[in-house]
């Protein structure tokens, strides 16, 4: 079997925590890296905080599903070698163009100014449906357009606010206001709408149904507004003109889904099978 390596990073202020992952990638490039045999590292640059999908587990380890299925590829690819990188979700993709990573796994969905500066898979290996998420005693809220005019939380560079802005161009004169200046955590957010901060934000219904069992008392339960935001699927992003790894990833990803261990992973982590595209 494979040997996996693991590596945390060191969180710095300023714009170099923005640039920089940690001092285990090579000045050259990330993937310039050889192991034995001639077997190259893979620099995966994945988040901490989003659980069941990235995070830490109670003895500090990186855990969850992407992890998981990141595995499972790896295996698959004997001419490659992962290892695992963290950074907070804002700055990953900043990295993957700085070229300090190789590979970015956070559950990325795609829209057109992403695709514009990486390299999105062909493969997909999650369904993400995300709804307007709201206090189940919010009874004045009941579709997107009832947010206009009020405060939605959406975390930076998360692909709801893709959608939200395209939303506020069709309404310019009832924009729905976006607060995203900072990263909170599951029960900061849930908080925050419980207080009046916000209005609203945008979950799929298995983070809703996580937060409520964490967080949910009563009438403060969270509930999901019966039209989704947006529905897609995620994807691993690369460098532009990496079809080499691109590739074989997706060359294992379609051998995961063809097998049903993908699905089984999804099931394992998520609690169902999340792997079919929309």
């Amino acid at each position: 079997m494979k040997r996996i390596n693991f590596k945390r990073l060191v969180a710095i202020a300023g714009i170099a925590a923005l640039l920089t992952f940690s001092a285990g990638c090579s000045n050259n490039g990330a993937s310039d890296a050889q192991g034995e045999a001639g077997v190259q590292t893979i620099i995966v640059g994945t988040g901490t905080e989003y659980e069941p999908y990235c995070y830490l587990d109670d003895n500090g380890n990186l855990a969850g599903y992407e992890l998981e299925v990141l595995k499972a590829v790896d295996e698959l690819l004997p001419q490659y070698e992962f290892e695992y990188q963290t950074a907070a979700f804002k700055n990953i993709l900043v990295s993957l163009g700085a070229g300090q990573i190789d590979l970015a796994a956070h559950q990325y969905e795609t829209n057109p100014e992403r695709e514009e500066n990486y390299l999105f898979g062909k493969e997909s290996y999650t369904t993400f449906v995300t709804y307007p998420v709201v206090l189940t005693s919010r009874t004045d809220i009941q579709t997107l357009d009832d947010l206009a005019g009020k405060v939605v939380y959406i975390p930076t560079g998360d692909n709801s606010q893709y959608y939200v802005e395209e939303y506020n161009n069709a309404h310019p004169d009832n924009p729905i206001i976006i607060e995203n200046t900072d990263s909170w955590t599951p029960e900061e957010v849930t908080q925050g709408l419980k207080n009046g901060r916000w209005d609203a934000t945008f979950k799929t219904q298995r983070d809703i149904d996580v937060w409520n069992e964490e967080y949910g008392n009563g009438s403060d339960f969270l509930r999901a507004l019966d039209e989704p935001l947006q529905s897609s699927s995620t994807y691993y992003l690369y460098q532009k003109g990496n079809t080499e790894l691109q590739e074989a990833v997706d060359g294992a990803l379609k051998e995961l889904k063809a097998s049903g261990r993908l699905a089984e992973i999804s099931v394992e982590v998520l609690g169902g099978d999340y792997t079919e595209s929309e």
